[in-house]
């Protein structure tokens, strides 16, 4: 069976040579669309490193002396007293899990501070590390873990107790191969931003920058303020807020801030939520990969509709074919085989030279990157999904008509003939 199959494949070579290079092209061209689809699902379902579920930002004004209800202050110790009343009035709420603040610092922001770190011959050099000047609550806030499986409430304790030291992700090396920095651990390094020294006291897991961009393009650190600071440095506040007291949360805050949230001339301008937060600051990549989705989407679609009405009409003209050999007694299951098998041998023949265009894109960098441009098992993954999504469009296009010729009797097929 597989030698006459053969055989007849090269008796017909002329038309099948045409069908192998539509073959040939569509297969890297689906490879390339599932290569893109397959990197943009594992971005955007990569750990994110932090949790902003029942988060709020909170913004506070600060009247000045032009206001009627200004209250000038003694000293600036005075104003700092003031903005410690207000977080800790906060944190007195019984809705309330934690308060934290920081500079550049929450998720999903915009508004970044970079810095630079160096111990010993390892820096981060022109890699750019986002910096989070904060509050010892901000583990606490957006629940951020150790990467050695410290909880936030120990990370936000390293924080407290050591004013003069830093944590950072656990992908602050990844530029020289290093897969965590637990031998980095309570080394000194110095601190382009501040100009000064501080000592690594922890790793945590990386915190993306958001939902579209990859862990290994988010290298940060955070480093916690003394509260005496908090005033003049954290201009950011937030919250968490447990679980079963969400509802209603940023309405009744505003309506407490005009009176017991209303310490000396600060003031509860706005309460958002994270969730609209974390909507605005990704519209426009939402917007992209939306449009990329649909793109590829109606590619593949096209594709597929293309190659199955391809083998479509080819089994279609073979009625004739068909008839005869049902008259001389081949059964169901031999036509299809051999209408099917003519197909996926073509496949089979044509895969290994896609392979290797597939392999050409991706060495000179064509294809998406994702932590780099190649890795053995998404290559390999999408290439299979590519064969097995190719066998399918040629099984459907054959197996329907050729279905449906016989159900013809042989005769009928034959009458044109």
């Amino acid at each position: 069976m597989k030698r006459k199959l053969l055989r007849q494949i090269a008796n017909e070579w002329k038309s099948n040579v045409w069908l192998a290079l539509e073959l040939l092209i569509v297969s890297v061209v689906m490879w390339y669309v599932i290569d893109s689809l397959f990197v943009s699902y594992s971005i955007y379902n990569e750990p994110r490193g932090f949790n902003t579920d029942h988060c709020y930002l909170i913004e506070v004004g600060e009247l000045n002396d032009r206001s009627a209800e200004y209250k000038p202050y003694e000293n600036n110790e005075q104003r700092s007293e003031a903005y410690l009343q207000l977080l800790d009035r906060l944190a007195a709420r019984p809705e309330i899990e934690a308060v934290g603040c920081g500079q550049n610092s929450y998720i999903y922001n915009g508004s970044n501070s970079g810095t630079s770190l160096t111990t010993d011959t390892f820096t981060t050099g022109n890699n750019w590390v986002l910096r989070r000047l904060v509050s010892p609550e901000f583990p606490l806030v957006f629940r951020i873990e150790g990467a050695n499986g410290e909880t936030p409430e120990q990370l936000s304790e390293m924080l407290r107790n050591n004013p003069n030291g830093f944590l950072c992700s656990d992908n602050l090396f990844s530029h020289y191969g290093k897969e965590n920095m637990s031998e980095f651990i309570g080394k000194d390094f110095s601190n382009w931003a501040q100009n000064d020294t501080i000592t690594l006291l922890g790793a945590y897991k990386v915190i993306r920058y958001d939902d579209y961009s990859t862990a290994a393009h988010s290298q940060s650190m955070m480093r916690a303020m003394p509260r005496k600071y908090y005033a003049n440095y954290l201009n950011e506040l937030f919250v968490r807020v447990k679980d079963n007291m969400d509802r209603s949360f940023a309405e009744n805050l505003m309506k407490d801030a005009q009176h017991s949230l209303r310490i000396a001339n600060y003031y509860i301008s706005n309460v958002k939520s994270f969730k609209d937060i974390r909507a605005n600051h990704q519209q426009g990549n939402e917007i992209d990969v939306r449009n990329d989705y649909i793109i590829m989407i109606f590619l593949s679609v096209n594709i597929f509709l293309g190659l199955l009405g391809t083998f479509w009409f080819r089994t279609q003209t073979r009625v004739p074919e068909i008839a005869i050999r049902k008259a001389n007694g081949a059964s169901k299951g031999d036509i299809f085989r051999r209408f099917v098998g003519e197909g996926e041998i073509l496949l089979l023949f044509v895969t290994p030279i896609a392979v290797l265009f597939e392999w050409l894109l991706t060495h000179y960098e064509y294809n998406a990157y994702y932590g780099g441009f190649f890795s053995p098992g998404r290559f390999i993954l999408c290439v299979v999904m590519t064969f097995a999504l190719m066998a399918l469009m040629i099984f459907l296009g054959t197996v329907i008509p050729a279905n449906r010729a016989m159900k013809l009797q042989p005769a009928i097929a034959l009458k044109e003939e």
